[in-house]
């Protein structure tokens, strides 16, 4: 309806044209793909309970394409740049509308495992092996002081899958973690060519471990830059990092997961490993949209937007890198301006082009709605940002910096008129808060759960948790996993 608030932003997900909103590019629906595309780099590419109020006026579009739109009450104030996924396009009983999968699994053998993680990890596996079909392919790198790679990439055919659970069950624990060199392996299957050159285009390493690297490359610079070197090859290759128990290093995973354009992911008890692996798995299977850029600018410039993805300077203003979207999630970036254009590109999993488009963005007055959406993103926005902060200074021994931190963005959340968001905000900060009463506390759980949560809010992706983050398909992949 045209006296809808959302027609304008939702007539960019459906294709159509509004002038007075956007201007799609003249080039949106061209198949070649330019210099630095997804398409070459991958080869032939085809919470809480209780009650809630909406705060997110911008629904899931019902078309293939994203959604974009842009709240702000008045010209200088801050304003709400939001991208919204479609619902998930996939028949979640069939699978066969998603994109096939290559995934490859990198995993912990050393002698800390043991029999219980290591069997653990055995399960998750054949749950993985369960979920992919005859178009996926697997790979699996397992690792001591010795690197092996099990098996390389493997259409999941139900023959093929008898050979890879053979080969799963036949892992033992071992000695010392030569992370790195199971690392660059396991990258190294997914760069490898086969005699017709196909990959798939959804692509993925998933990086387990529950110790310190002590062999091979130890130090996180060095493993850093074997994950940047490599995706400088082929960004389509998404790195994903599970730290196993409150021995891992964490500033460690999620250095290599940011640097791999994926997530990290604390695995604190031994059952939640299957929650996590279901979940990444379910986010492989939802992809709709990858190397997607946000640009944002007004004459004469503006302020850097904040938001905890990388962002760069371009022109008159700047540019947000985001790595890929899943079905149903949404992006928020704050910006301040007076008024000016936000360009959105990005390569569509669904219909297999790049799509490019325009939003004029203009202050406007706000239904309540709109106005709780973006005190929302801002105490979310302050929530994360509070919590990597809060893990600089309780890393540099300042435990009372740190807890200031946390406080202050729980006031700034309590502020907020109450949703089952603003809810799960609270409680996380309250969660880390519990985590600083002592170095001690720090060490074993603080570390990990700030870098954790952290980097889930700053990117509005679940980490393992149910939470509002979480779309359909990790739920229907977690459910499966807890049947199992």
């Amino acid at each position: 309806s045209s006296s809808s608030p959302y027609s304008t932003s939702l007539s960019l997900a459906m294709g159509q044209s509004n002038s007075s909103v956007f201007r799609p590019s003249a080039r949106r629906g061209s198949r070649t793909p330019s210099p630095t595309s997804p398409a070459d780099t991958a080869a032939q590419r085809p919470a809480p309970t209780g009650p809630t109020r909406a705060v997110n006026p911008l629904p899931a579009p019902t078309g293939t394409q994203l959604g974009l739109q842009y709240l702000c009450k008045s010209a200088g104030s801050t304003g709400l740049l939001s991208i919204v996924a479609p619902q998930t396009p996939v028949d979640s009983e069939s699978n066969a509308q998603r994109a096939p999968i290559d995934l490859t699994l990198v995993i912990d053998r050393s002698g800390s495992m043991g029999t219980g993680k290591l069997a653990m990890v055995k399960r998750s596996i054949t749950f993985i092996l369960s979920q992919l079909n005859s178009g996926d392919r697997l790979a699996l790198v397992s690792y001591d002081t010795n690197v092996r790679t099990d098996f390389e990439l493997t259409a999941c055919t139900e023959q093929e899958k008898v050979g890879m659970g053979a080969e799963v069950a036949a892992i033992r624990a071992g000695s010392a973690t030569n992370l790195s060199g199971a690392l660059q392996a396991g990258l190294q299957l997914q760069q490898k060519t086969t005699p017709d050159d196909v990959r798939n285009s959804v692509r993925s390493v998933f990086l387990l471990t529950d110790g310190l690297a002590n062999a091979g490359l130890k130090t996180t610079p060095e493993i850093v830059k074997l994950v940047a070197d490599a995706r400088e090859q082929n960004s389509s290759v998404v790195v994903h990092t599970f730290g196993f128990g409150d021995d891992h290093n964490a500033e460690m995973l999620d250095a290599v997961a940011k640097a791999g354009g994926g997530e990290y992911m604390y695995v604190e008890k031994d059952e939640n490993l299957g929650d996590s692996f279901a979940e990444a798995l379910g986010g492989l299977a939802s992809v709709v949209a990858q190397s997607i850029s946000l640009t944002v600018s007004q004459p004469g410039g503006m302020a850097r937007p904040r938001t905890q993805f990388p962002v760069v300077a371009d022109g008159d203003g700047w540019r947000v890198d985001i790595s890929d979207l899943y079905a149903e999630e949404r992006r928020d970036v704050l910006v301040v301006m007076t008024e000016g254009v936000a360009k959105l590109r990005y390569y569509s999993i669904i219909s297999s082009e790049w799509v490019n488009c325009e939003l004029a963005c203009t202050p406007r007055e706000l239904t309540s709605d709109e106005a709780a959406a973006v005190d929302l993103s801002v105490a979310r926005e302050a929530t994360a940002a509070a919590m990597l902060q809060a893990n600089e200074d309780a890393a540099s021994g300042r435990l009372a910096e740190a807890r200031q931190n946390l406080q202050g963005a729980l006031a700034q959340a309590q502020a907020v008129d109450d949703c089952e968001d603003i809810r799960r905000l609270q409680l996380d900060l309250g969660e880390c808060l519990d985590t600083l009463q002592t170095p001690a506390d720090y060490q074993s759980k603080g570390s990990k759960k700030l870098k954790w949560m952290g980097g889930g809010h700053g990117k509005q992706r679940s980490r393992g948790t149910e939470c509002a983050y979480t779309n359909s398909v990790q739920r229907s992949m977690k459910s499966a996993a807890s049947a199992m």
